[in-house]
């Protein structure tokens, strides 16, 4: 997907921190790709494709159930859509029938508030400066229409993000992070695709340009009086 879809520019990443962040756990298990793997675990939990119409099926209280979900999306987003329709393509190979519908952002945040949603795909804005997960992993935030949209709860996760808004010490607050971190990692109630990148030109004239962690600082840029063009000049009588 990075490459066919973002063109290279992107970050795979493994979890919801900044990936350039001190707090980021580079040695997270990060999930291979692996079909056979996954059909052998569905076919583990009893769904196989009974009928030979080419979707897994599993018998549920004596009825037969396909393996059947929808992905919902925003209209007019490009990359959220490529995404879903790529997903739905690979998990149609492999017996699993996905269906890909889009909404107007509007109706398609109602639905992601009121977890009217088999799955979803969503982004969520990282800060580049350390940043607080409460908001969306802590189980207090599944009500109310709180950013905890797919109702996650863990005790211990509630209890790392707790102790983390009352701890100073810089190095222990990266533990927090990483425990954090790696709970999810074991049981990916996202599956974390990417951090994308952006590509900003800027004119060779401009002198003081730098790249900082959240994008271009214009407020220092200057232009050598030689090489400027535009703004008012003196002008001789």
């Amino acid at each position: 997907m990075v490459k066919t879809i973002l063109f290279g520019l992107g970050q795979i990443v493994d979890g919801p921190l900044y990936f350039f962040r001190p707090e980021y756990d580079k040695n997270l298990y990060s999930y291979p790709y692996d079909p056979k793997k996954a059909l052998a675990l569905l076919a583990e939990a009893g769904w196989k494709d009974s009928d030979g119409d080419g979707v897994l099926d599993k018998t549920i209280d004596g009825k037969k159930v396909p393996l059947r979900f929808e992905i919902k999306v925003n209209s007019g987003n490009d990359v959220r859509e490529s995404v879903a329709l790529t997903l739905q393509d690979e998990l149609k190979k492999h017996g699993v029938a996905a269906s890909v519908r889009r909404l107007d952002w509007t109706i398609f945040l109602d639905d992601v508030k009121n977890h009217k949603f088999d799955a979803v795909i969503l982004g969520w804005q990282m800060p580049v400066s350390e940043g607080d997960n409460y908001q969306v992993w802590h189980s207090s935030q599944t009500a109310n229409k709180g950013s905890n949209h797919i109702g996650y709860k863990n005790a211990r996760v509630d209890k790392i993000l707790e102790d983390y808004r009352r701890e100073f010490d810089h190095n222990k607050r990266i533990e927090l992070s990483k425990e954090f971190q790696r709970i999810l990692d074991d049981e990916q109630p996202y599956t974390f695709l990417f951090a994308r990148k952006a590509v900003s030109p800027v004119d060779r004239r401009f002198r003081g340009v730098e790249v900082l962690p959240r994008g271009l600082w214009p407020l220092d840029w200057w232009v050598p009086p030689a090489l400027q063009k535009y703004g008012a000049r003196p002008t001789a009588n």
